[in-house]
C-alpha cells in the first residue's frame, strides 16, 4: 500500500508539470505568432492533439513493455524537450519558416502555424499523453493486485491525484512561476519536476511482477481490433448489467467537448464581473481541475455500489441540469455588478475563487465523472484494458480540443453566451436519451432530465440581463459576439456621450467631455515631432485617440492597428463624434495583435501612439515589455518619437518604475507629460526618442494656429506653446538594479491586480508625494526649449507649480 502511495505523489507531480508546460508554451508561442484568440485556438489544439496521439500510442504499448520504465523514459523525454523549446521558438522566428507563418492569407496562415505548433510540441506532448495508460498498467503490475476491480479503482483515484497536481500546477504557475521564475524557466522548472517522476518511476519499477491479469478466454481482442465487444451485437457485461459500447463512445467524447467548452464560456461568464485578467481564468481552471479531481473519486465510489451505465446517465443529466441552475444563480446572485469583495488582493482572490466555485463546481464534478466511468469498462478487456483506456482518452481528449475551439469560434459568436450554455446543456442530455433507446431508465433518471430541460428554459426564452436591477441611464445601441466576448456601443441617457465596451464593465473610452483629453493623447506626440508625415495608433478604442490626427494636416498617412474586429465596426457607429476616423482617406485599418503587427511591418513611422491598456488585462502586459519597446524602436524613422500612455489609476508605483525603467533601457531620452493631471484619474505619456525633442515655442505657436484654423481642434490645456510645455513633467533617468518588465518576466500583469486590490493605486496622496518628492528631482536634459521670450529654465517652474497644486481627492 505504501508502494501505491507513492505512485499516487508520482501522478499528482506529472500533472503539475504538464499543466505549467501548457501555460508555459501558449505564453512563448502567443510571442511568437501574437497573443490572439486564434492563437490561443492553434496552441489548444495543437497541445492536446499531441496528448491524444500519446493516449493512443500509449495505451498500445502499455502491456508490450515494461510501463514503470516507458514511464520514465516518456517523463524524462517531455522534461528534456521542454528544454528545447525556447531555442526552437527562436529558430522558427528567423530561419526559413517565418515568411510561412506571417503568410497573407490567414487559411494558409492559421494552417502553417497549427502544423508548425503541432510539430514543435509533439515530442513532448506525445511523451506526456502516454503516461496516462502506462500509469493504469503500472498499477496493475503488483502481485496483490490481481482483483481488475481494486485495479480500476486505484487508477481512478491515481487519476484524481494527477488532476489535483494539475490544478496545483496553474495556481503555481500563475502565482508564482511566471512573473518571478519565467516563461521560459517555468517550463524548464516543470522539466525538472517531470525528471524527478521519472527517476521515480524507474527505481520503483524494479523486481516488478508480471501483469497478474491474463488475456480471458472471453474472445476480446484489442479496443482497436475487430472483436472489440465481448458480446454480439456490440454490447459488455459489467454485473449483469448490459452495456453498449457505442454508448461509452458518446460518453467520453461529450465529457472531453462539454468539458472544454464550458471552461471558455464560464471564462468569458466571469468576465462579466471580473476583469480579463490571468487570475480570472485561473479561477475558472483551477476549479474545473478540482471538480474532475472530485468527480473521479465520486465516480469510483459509486461505481462499487451501482450501476455504471445508470451512474453516468445521473452525472449527465444532472450536469445538463447544474449548467442551466448555474446561470440562472450567477445572474441572480451577482445582479451582473462588477466584483468587489474583499480589501486585500488574498480576500479577493479567495472570494473571487470561492464564486467561480459556487457557480461551476457542481457542474465540473458531474462531468468528471464520467471519462473515470468509462474507464470502468476496461476491465472487460483483460490485458487491453491500458489500450482502452488509452483510446477512451484520446477520444475524450480530441472531443475536448473541438469544444474548446467550437465554443470560442462558433457557438459564442453565433448564438451568443446565453444560447451557448443552452446548447451545450443540450449536448449533455444526449448519454441518457441514447440509454433510453438501449435499456428502460428509471424513472428518477427521467425526472432528472425533464428537470434538466425546464432548467434550460429561462435561458432560451428570456434575456438574463433583464434579470438584474439595472441603473436605467445607459441604452444598448449594438453588440457584437466576438470570440473576445460582448463588444458593445453604449450611450449615456443622462449626456448623451457614447461608450465602446468590453464585456460589461471594460470601457475603450467614452465621447461627450472626455472628447478633448482623448484627442491630446494625438495631439501630445504629434506635436512633440517637428513635422510628423505618418502615425502610427496601436490600439482603436472608440477612435477618439486617432480622430486626434485628423486635423492634422501635415499627416500624409494614418495607420491604426486593433485586436478585436468587432470594434473597428462599433467604431463605425460613433463616426460623428470620432470625426470618421475609420474610412478617413488617410487611414488604413489593421486587425491584429498591436506588437505583432509592429514585428512584420516594413513601415516606418515617425510617431507611433500605443494607447491606454489596462495593465491588467490577460497578456496586455507584453504591450509594456522591453522586447516590445525594442520592436517599436527599430520601427521609428530617424527623429521619431515613440508615445506610451500610462494610466496611473489603474497601477502601483512600482509597476510604473517597471514600465518606464524597461522604455529607458531601449531609448537614450524618455520624458515624461500629463495628459490629465487628476487627483483619482491621472493619465501620463511616455514619450521615447532616440535624441532630445526640440521644443521651439514660435514654431509650436504657429502649428497650434494652424490646427485651430481647421476647426476640428479646441484644447483648453493646449492654447500656446507655453501651456503645452506646462505638461512636461521632466525626464525619465537610467536607473540600477531595477526591475524590467520584460516577455520572459511579466512582472506588470502579475502585479498590478494585487495593486489594485490593496489599494496600492498610482492616485490620490500617494501620486503627490511621489510628484513631490522622487519626479520634482528628476533632470530636464531631453527636452531642448528654445524661444525668444521663454525658457526652459522659466516654463518648468510654471509647470511644477500646476504639477504639484492638484487638489486633493
Amino acid at each position: 500500500m505504501n508502494r501505491v502511495i507513492a505512485y499516487y505523489c508520482i501522478f499528482f507531480f506529472s500533472g503539475l508539470a504538464a499543466l505549467v508546460y501548457e501555460v508555459s508554451w501558449n505564453r512563448q508561442l502567443g510571442v511568437l505568432f501574437g497573443h490572439t484568440s486564434h492563437t490561443a485556438a492553434v496552441v489548444l489544439t495543437a497541445y492536446f492533439g499531441g496528448m491524444a496521439i500519446g493516449y493512443a500510442l500509449g495505451g498500445k504499448l502499455a502491456n508490450r513493455i515494461n510501463p514503470f520504465r516507458g514511464y520514465a523514459v516518456c517523463e524524462i523525454l517531455a522534461g528534456g524537450w521542454a528544454l528545447l523549446v525556447p531555442s526552437l521558438l527562436s529558430f522558427a522566428t528567423t530561419g526559413n519558416l517565418a515568411p510561412w507563418l506571417q503568410h497573407d492569407l490567414p487559411l494558409v496562415q492559421m494552417l502553417v502555424r497549427l502544423l508548425a505548433s503541432g510539430l514543435l510540441l509533439a515530442p513532448a506532448t506525445i511523451a506526456l499523453g502516454a503516461t496516462l495508460p502506462l500509469m493504469s498498467e503500472m498499477l496493475s503490475r503488483r502481485a496483490d493486485d490481481a482483483l481488475l476491480e481494486l485495479h480500476a479503482a486505484r487508477f481512478t483515484t491515481a487519476y484524481a491525484f494527477n488532476t489535483l497536481g494539475a490544478l496545483s500546477g496553474v495556481f503555481l504557475a500563475a502565482s508564482w512561476l511566471l512573473p518571478s521564475v519565467g516563461v521560459a524557466s517555468s517550463s524548464m522548472f516543470a522539466a525538472s519536476v517531470s525528471a524527478l517522476c521519472g527517476g521515480a518511476a524507474w527505481l520503483y519499477g524494479k523486481g516488478q511482477v508480471a501483469p497478474a491479469h491474463v488475456r480471458r478466454q472471453s474472445g476480446i481482442s484489442s479496443p482497436t481490433g475487430a472483436q472489440f465487444p465481448a458480446q454480439p451485437g456490440g454490447v459488455c457485461s459489467t454485473g449483469g448489467e448490459p452495456v453498449s459500447m457505442s454508448f461509452w463512445w458518446i460518453v467520453v467524447g461529450i465529457s472531453g467537448g462539454a468539458t472544454l467548452a464550458l471552461e471558455v464560456l464560464y471564462a468569458r461568464l466571469f468576465t462579466l464581473v471580473f476583469h480579463n485578467s490571468t487570475y480570472t481564468f485561473s479561477f475558472v481552471l483551477i476549479t474545473f481541475l478540482l471538480g474532475l479531481s472530485l468527480g473521479a473519486l465520486v465516480a469510483r465510489y459509486l461505481a462499487l455500489r451501482f450501476a455504471i451505465m445508470s451512474i453516468a446517465c445521473w452525472a449527465s443529466s444532472l450536469a445538463a441540469l447544474s449548467v442551466s441552475l448555474s446561470v440562472i444563480g450567477f445572474v441572480y446572485g451577482t445582479q451582473l455588478q462588477y466584483f468587489q469583495y474583499g480589501s486585500t488582493f488574498a480576500s479577493y482572490y479567495l472570494g473571487g475563487l470561492l464564486l467561480v466555485g459556487g457557480v461551476c463546481l457542481p457542474v465540473a464534478t458531474c462531468l468528471g465523472m464520467l471519462l473515470p466511468l468509462a474507464w470502468r469498462q476496461a476491465r472487460q478487456f483483460g490485458e487491453w484494458q491500458s489500450q482502452f483506456i488509452g483510446w477512451a482518452t484520446a477520444v475524450s481528449t480530441l472531443s475536448a480540443a473541438g469544444g474548446a475551439v467550437m465554443a470560442s469560434f462558433l457557438l459564442f459568436p453565433t448564438f451568443g453566451l446565453w444560447w451557448s450554455f443552452g446548447c451545450i446543456a443540450l449536448l449533455l442530455l444526449l448519454p441518457t436519451l441514447y440509454a433510453t433507446q438501449q435499456r428502460k431508465m428509471g424513472s428518477a433518471i427521467y425526472a432528472a432530465t425533464l428537470a434538466g430541460v425546464v432548467a434550460m428554459l429561462p435561458i432560451f426564452f428570456s434575456n438574463p440581463e433583464s434579470w438584474t436591477a439595472s441603473a436605467g441611464y445607459e441604452s444598448l445601441l449594438a453588440r457584437w459576439h466576438s470570440t473576445y466576448g460582448w463588444i458593445d456601443v453604449i450611450e449615456d441617457n443622462r449626456t448623451g456621450a457614447k461608450k465602446v465596451r468590453q464585456n460589461l464593465h471594460y470601457r475603450f473610452g467614452a465621447t461627450g467631455f472626455n472628447s478633448e483629453r482623448e484627442f491630446r493623447q494625438a495631439h501630445l506626440p504629434l506635436l512633440l515631432h517637428p513635422q510628423p508625415e505618418n502615425a502610427l495608433f496601436i490600439g482603436l478604442g472608440t477612435g477618439m485617440t486617432a480622430a486626434g490626427a485628423v486635423p492634422h494636416r501635415e499627416l500624409q498617412a494614418i495607420e491604426i492597428v486593433e485586436l478585436i474586429p468587432e470594434v473597428v465596426d462599433a467604431v463605425r457607429l460613433l463616426g460623428k463624434e470620432n470625426r470618421h476616423i475609420v474610412d478617413d482617406p488617410r487611414t488604413q485599418m489593421h486587425v491584429g495583435d498591436g506588437r505583432h503587427f509592429l514585428a512584420s511591418t516594413p513601415t516606418k513611422f515617425d510617431v507611433i501612439i500605443s494607447d491606454l491598456f489596462v495593465p491588467w488585462e490577460s497578456e496586455t502586459g507584453y504591450l509594456y515589455t522591453l522586447e516590445h519597446f525594442q520592436t517599436t524602436q527599430k520601427c521609428l524613422r530617424p527623429g521619431g518619437v515613440f508615445c506610451q500612455w500610462l494610466p496611473l489609476y489603474q497601477m502601483g508605483i512600482p509597476e510604473f518604475e517597471s514600465i518606464a525603467d524597461s522604455l529607458r533601457r531601449v531609448f537614450p531620452h524618455v520624458t515624461l507629460w500629463w495628459g490629465r493631471l487628476h487627483p483619482t484619474r491621472p493619465i501620463l505619456a511616455l514619450v521615447a526618442s532616440e535624441e532630445p525633442l526640440d521644443f521651439n515655442f514660435q514654431l509650436l505657436d504657429e502649428r497650434l494656429q494652424d490646427l485651430q484654423a481647421t476647426g476640428e481642434f479646441s484644447d483648453s490645456q493646449l492654447r500656446s506653446a507655453i501651456s503645452l510645455a506646462e505638461l512636461f513633467a521632466g525626464d525619465w533617468p537610467l536607473r540600477n538594479q531595477v526591475t524590467l518588465n520584460t516577455d520572459e518576466h511579466p512582472w506588470v500583469e502579475f502585479r498590478s491586480p494585487i495593486s489594485h486590490r490593496s489599494g496600492q493605486l498610482f492616485q490620490g496622496p500617494r501620486l503627490r508625494e511621489y510628484l513631490l518628492h522622487q519626479l520634482e528631482q528628476n533632470s530636464a536634459d531631453s527636452v531642448r526649449f528654445s524661444s525668444d521670450t521663454a525658457s526652459g529654465a522659466e516654463v518648468r517652474p510654471r509647470a511644477w507649480q500646476r504639477t504639484v497644486m492638484f487638489p486633493q481627492p
